[in-house]
């Protein structure tokens, strides 16, 4: 087990690899969003990759840990390790970010095996900069915040989403449906870090989502942990996908 003051370390190893990502991607922007691909639903981007390279420089030298990232994989096996592993994604809201739509994040988080250890978050089009040390609290630009106090789902904000791997059928989205219901208000930001981050910081109260890629929530996790929330994952039925619902834990979801 890493001691707090090493975690902190870490914790700042992580922000600068994130930072180093948002460059990447800041400075792509202004040459031109190029997309390299698009399969079905989903879009592949060149400042993607440069992103990743970016904060797989920087975790590599500054780490002893593998690495999980969205478009390398499996860097120095981070799927067998039993201890720490950097899991990345340096591009979450890709769709988003090829548009110009201001809803995506850079992500870079350390787990344990399993669980949940720090997470960074960047949001470039805000300069925002969500830290999460799990047991030691989290920040939004260098301020605590912590998740909401609504205790009611009727009061409540839900942000949900459907990934790529998502079932898509009339049947399954009518199941959506009956679970967001209760909820006052639902919102698809296109972006499940940004989401968590969110819940984090108490702008919504709930995030629910199926068969998400774990590099897109491993982040959010751990800052909704560190804000106080509580986090339910499940394995989902793809490789590398989970399900999960991260909330204020003031009431049942």
């Amino acid at each position: 087990m890493i001691d707090t003051d090493g975690r902190r370390d870490w914790l700042a190893l992580a922000e600068q690899a994130a930072r180093a990502g948002a460059e990447a991607l800041a400075h792509a922007a202004k040459h031109g969003r190029v997309v390299e691909r698009e399969e079905g639903r989903e879009t592949k981007i060149v400042a993607d990759v440069k992103a990743e390279d970016a904060i797989v420089s920087v975790l590599q030298a500054g780490s002893p840990f593998p690495i999980l990232s969205e478009e390398a994989g499996d860097l120095g096996g981070a799927l067998a390790t039993v201890g720490f592993r950097w899991i990345v994604d340096p591009l979450d809201g890709s769709l988003n970010y090829s548009r110009d739509i201001p809803l995506s994040v850079v992500s870079v988080a350390l787990w344990d095996r399993d669980d949940a250890v720090l997470g960074v978050l960047i949001d470039p089009a805000r300069q925002d900069v969500y830290t999460g040390l799990v047991g030691d609290g989290a920040c939004l630009n260098g301020a605590p915040v912590s998740v909401s106090g609504i205790d009611a789902m009727k009061d409540a904000v839900l942000c949900t989403g459907f990934p790529v791997g998502a079932d898509f059928s009339t049947e399954a989205l009518m199941g959506v449906v009956q679970r967001v219901q209760g909820f006052k208000k639902v919102r698809m930001l296109g972006s499940a870090a940004l989401s968590l981050a969110y819940v984090a910081c108490g702008r919504a109260e709930v995030y629910r989502e199926d068969e998400i890629k774990l590099w897109d929530v491993a982040a959010g996790i751990a800052i909704v942990l560190s804000a106080g929330g509580t986090v339910r994952i499940k394995p989902g039925h793809q490789p590398l996908t989970r399900k999960v619902t991260a909330g204020n834990g003031r009431f049942a979801t």
